[in-house]
């Protein structure tokens, strides 16, 4: 298996020959979806809870998402004993033999046992049913994700020791990789995700499949690719699943600017800021900053399809990281005993950057940049004491209006003169802004 001694210790999973779910979750599965499994198992078919919500409640993390259900029946009989149990039923995945129900706030989708092939240059697979359940286990992406409890009896079917690799820590495929990454590449990236998010450590065949396999990403469309690395980045400890990225080659081929980069990739860095908001952003942030200037963080989230406002972030998060680092040592100011420049440059970090500044700190000490006393104690001086005050102005542009009758480009003028003395002296009250402002204009005058 690889290592991953800077990442969490994989946690112990429930050990094979224990209880199938606890009692809490059979009875809530009971009371959400029993007439269900009652209606197929009186028509003579087979229902298997399957996917995430098995491998969760195994792990005692109780009934997340929704439920998935695999079942002998074809499509259209699926759909008709669905019907008398859903609000809701819809048929839009019925080609690929899932149809889909809802009953009040419980959703499931049920699908037909599958045997798949794929095309080489597609990820759409051509659907073949099966009436075999271990045959549908097998094309599941890794063998923790490949087990199902069957109802009414809630049996257990673990084929490929799904239980045991939870218990011990380890990600596996049901089948050779190769030929799973090979049909649906999108399963690497997956493979990242769940090594950070169920702590568990990818076996050296695994990590080899991918290494090999990296060049059918090509079919997967940006979108979905994006997608996944969001779920990454939205995990509580996202680095070893990033690590795992970069391990095996994925993440230069994602984001090119890592590619022959000679920094070291901030992997842990991304695990100690999720106290902090706007947490996906800031991720990407810390990941692209040591590579890539604002414009080339641009083309990486473009190229990935990120969203417009995460991309926003990002830049703002990455200007505020510049105008720190400038500001700690601007050029030829003696921050170290000049307490008075020092608070100016604080106070317009604060006006400038001040959402971004917690995201612009901690990327910096997690890149090994850390801003250096007395300016940091300054800085946090300046936004505990200033901070609010220092954003807004004490009056607005109508206000200037009425005290100085002008109008027009004079206003904003005013206005931003005002905003330099809050930045040279503090925040002011209106009294002091209005008589600021009145001696400045007089001045002007003569």
């Amino acid at each position: 298996m690889t290592s991953n001694p800077a990442g969490p210790t994989p946690a112990r999973g429930p050990q094979p020959g224990a209880q199938v779910l606890s009692s809490d979750d059979r009875r809530e599965l009971l009371e959400r979806i029993e007439p269900l499994a009652a209606a197929f198992a009186g028509a003579g078919h087979r229902f298997f809870l399957v996917g995430g919500l098995v491998r969760d409640a195994l792990l005692g993390h109780g009934l997340t998402g929704d439920i998935d259900i695999t079942t002998d029946a074809v499509p259209d009989r699926i759909a008709e004993l669905a019907a008398g149990w859903a609000d809701t039923v819809w048929d839009q995945g019925k080609r690929f033999g899932t149809i889909g129900a809802r009953r009040g706030s419980t959703t499931v989708e049920i699908t037909t046992h599958r045997a798949e092939a794929y095309d080489s240059g597609s990820r759409k697979p051509h659907v073949r049913f099966s009436d075999d359940v271990a045959t549908d286990l097998s094309r599941r992406d890794f063998t923790v994700n490949a087990m199902a409890i069957e109802l009414p009896d809630w049996s257990l079917l673990d084929p490929f020791d799904g239980l045991t690799d939870l218990a011990d820590g380890v990600l596996r495929t049901p089948s050779p990789p190769e030929g799973l990454f090979a049909d649906d590449p999108l399963r690497m990236l997956r493979a990242a995700r769940f090594s950070a998010q169920l702590s568990l450590i990818a076996t050296p065949e695994l990590v080899a499949a991918v290494r090999s396999s990296r060049p059918r990403l090509a079919i997967v469309s940006r979108e979905r690719i994006e997608a996944e690395l969001t779920k990454l980045l939205e995990l509580p400890q996202p680095a070893a699943g990033v690590r795992f990225l970069d391990d095996t080659g994925l993440l230069g081929d994602l984001l090119p600017p890592w590619r022959h980069a000679d920094a070291a990739v901030p992997a842990a860095a991304l695990d100690d800021v999720a106290h902090l908001g706007d947490l996906v952003a800031h991720r990407w942030a810390i990941l692209l900053g040591p590579v890539c200037d604002e414009a080339a963080a641009a083309r990486c989230l473009s190229a990935l399809r990120c969203d417009n406002a995460t991309r926003r972030k990002v830049a703002a998060i990455l200007r505020a990281i510049r105008a720190l680092e400038a500001g700690a040592t601007p050029a030829g100011a003696a921050v170290g005993t000049d307490h008075a420049a020092a608070r100016r440059i604080a106070r317009q970090l604060v006006v400038d950057h001040e959402p971004e500044l917690d995201a612009a700190v901690a990327s910096l000490a997690g890149w090994g940049r850390t801003v250096h006393e007395p300016f940091a104690s300054w800085l946090a001086e300046v936004r505990a004491a200033e901070g609010d005050s220092l954003r807004r102005l004490p009056i607005d542009g109508r206000r200037v209006m009425e005290l100085l009758g002008t109008s027009g480009p004079a206003v904003g003028e005013a206005l931003e003169w005002l905003r330099a003395q809050q930045i040279e002296h503090g925040p002011l009250d209106a009294e002091e802004a209005c008589g600021l402002l009145t001696a400045w204009n007089q001045s002007r005058e003569h």
